[in-house]
């Protein structure tokens, strides 16, 4: 083959006769470990949310998260580790869109809407209910029940306070804050423990927007707490 064909070759591959090949970037370890815990995470939720409790397996997890035994056992020694890790992981998710929501609702003045979006994200969503799960099947292994308590505590506290911060900032009284944010997330909470049986996704919109009725009332006539010097934002003001 002359020199004329040889570069014609190299065109016809998508490449050039005089190119020099790109050296590969490579990971480091640490990136690739990272990567693989990720996968496993990710598929250990995948098989949570579809199978439970009763029916996890470490070597399905395996399976989906295409990694062989003895990687996942060196990430994840035992199945109770894997389970808690792969509730962290996706409550620390969950976390970190009800912070960012709670932040962006002190802009948009309308607090309890921003919250029962909040609260309806997380309780009508696969992250509580495989969380219900691990509390439930507590009753036959303690350390379970413990360890879920504790990875729903850990992202509710935190978002729970953010909300808190907004109602007081936007002028509700401290107690009526309090007393708001219990009820809200109690209503939101058993509505969405109620649609794992009835799932009524218009007449939980419909009673849900009776709330903001009923709390936007309330808010109107306790009228807003004194406000702090310095602050700029408006007293609440929820739909009509």
């Amino acid at each position: 083959m002359d020199k004329t064909s040889r570069a014609a070759r190299g065109r016809d591959l998508g490449g050039s006769a005089s190119a020099t090949p790109q050296p590969r970037v490579r990971r480091t370890q640490e990136a690739r470990s990272d990567e693989m815990k990720q996968r496993i995470l990710a598929a250990a939720f995948e098989v949570l949310k579809e199978r439970g409790i009763a029916g996890f397996t470490t070597p399905e997890v395996a399976r989906r998260a295409g990694v062989s035994r003895g990687a996942q056992v060196h990430h994840f020694p035992s199945k109770h580790e894997l389970v808690v890790a792969a509730m962290e992981h996706v409550f620390e998710l969950a976390l970190a869109h009800g912070l960012a929501l709670a932040k962006t609702a002190k802009q948009s003045n309308r607090p309890l809407e921003a919250l029962i979006k909040d609260a309806s994200a997380f309780y009508f969503s696969d992250y509580f209910y495989v969380g219900l799960d691990m509390l439930l099947a507590g009753g036959k292994d303690p350390a379970l029940k413990e360890a879920a308590v504790q990875v729903v505590r850990n992202y509710r506290r935190p978002v729970e306070q953010a909300w808190l911060s907004v109602m007081r900032e936007l002028g509700l009284p401290e107690a009526a804050s309090e007393d708001l944010l219990l009820l809200t997330v109690s209503l939101v909470r058993g509505l969405g423990i109620r649609a794992l049986w009835s799932p009524e996704p218009e007449r939980v919109a419909q009673l849900l927007s009776l709330w903001q009725d009923m709390v936007g009332a309330y808010i109107k006539s306790i009228g807003p707490s004194p406000r702090q010097p310095g602050a700029d934002a408006e007293p609440v003001q929820e739909r009509r």
